[in-house]
């Protein structure tokens, strides 16, 4: 009895403080922002779990979430270019990226995205097509290969990203030139192997200076996201678009609608 009573205490609190953060959010901010969801790979790396892998049984249980709930799945590129006119993605929007290009998000995710014609944006480290990289320490994934890539694309659901070249730390990146190629160099090249435009960048592990975004601006990207825990991130400054980690904890349906309601960065900043 006592275990029934604490978790519905749980409940009835976690209840409440949503609510409060709805209302704030509502009357101080004008409302939720539109919810830039972060995948990596989807399912176990050659059998492995990381903190950075959903299963391929969530990942499609969370697609289904935002399909019955009737959410409004849309390119990141088209949530750039609201913000460029100054307007308001609204409630239940939602973008999804993924970080690195994992082959599974064309074998597993791929398919999923499909069958709900849900569009998405993969940023791929341009210089490991076909190759291994590690989605964590000791825990290599492969990375897509160029005709994954243009099967993607050519389905106009997909829109591939730079996660540059060699996904370095840029901050640590002191070299103008590197980091031009890094930029610049990735832009190029996926362009040339996809046919299409690459109008967006993630910064590999989130991080940035306003030197980077300046850059990146200058080597003509329209958009750029990042998960950087020392400044958050924005919902409005185009070069620093913050993201939302999906990790296993989003396995709970509870937190996930959580995440993708727009809601979430004010939630969490609550618990700091």
């Amino acid at each position: 009895m006592k275990k029934i009573l604490a978790r519905a205490a749980v409940y009835l609190f976690v209840f409440v403080l949503t609510g409060f953060v709805v209302f704030c959010t509502n009357i101080f901010y004008g409302g939720p922002r539109a919810a830039i969801l972060m995948y990596h790979s989807v399912g176990a790396p050659n059998g492995q779990t990381t903190c950075l892998d959903v299963s391929e049984q969530d990942f499609a249980r969370q697609m289904a979430f935002l399909h019955a709930r009737g959410f409004r799945v849309i390119r990141l590129t088209d949530l750039a270019a609201l913000l460029r006119r100054g307007e308001k993605a609204g409630a239940g929007t939602v973008v999804i990226t993924f970080d690195d290009g994992y082959d599974n998000n064309y074998t597993k995710a791929f398919p999923i995205l499909k069958k709900y014609g849900f569009p998405a944006t993969i940023f791929v480290i341009a210089g490991r097509l076909g190759k291994d990289y590690d989605v964590a320490k000791g825990v290599p994934g492969r990375i897509v290969t160029p005709q994954m890539m243009q099967e993607m694309v050519a389905s106009g659901l997909v829109d591939i990203g730079s996660h540059t070249t060699s996904h370095y730390y840029l901050p640590e990146v002191r070299d103008a030139s590197l980091l031009w190629e890094e930029l610049r160099g990735s832009k190029i090249f996926l362009e040339a192997v996809v046919g299409a435009p690459v109008a967006s960048l993630s910064y590999p592990l989130g991080g940035y200076r306003r030197s980077t975004e300046e850059m990146a601006r200058r080597a003509g990207y329209e958009a750029a996201v990042t998960t950087s825990k020392k400044d958050g991130g924005s919902d409005t400054d185009l070069f620093a678009l913050r993201r939302i980690r999906i990790s296993k904890s989003s396995r709970h349906m509870f937190i996930f609608f959580l995440e993708a309601s727009g809601y979430y960065p004010h939630l969490k900043g609550l618990s700091r």
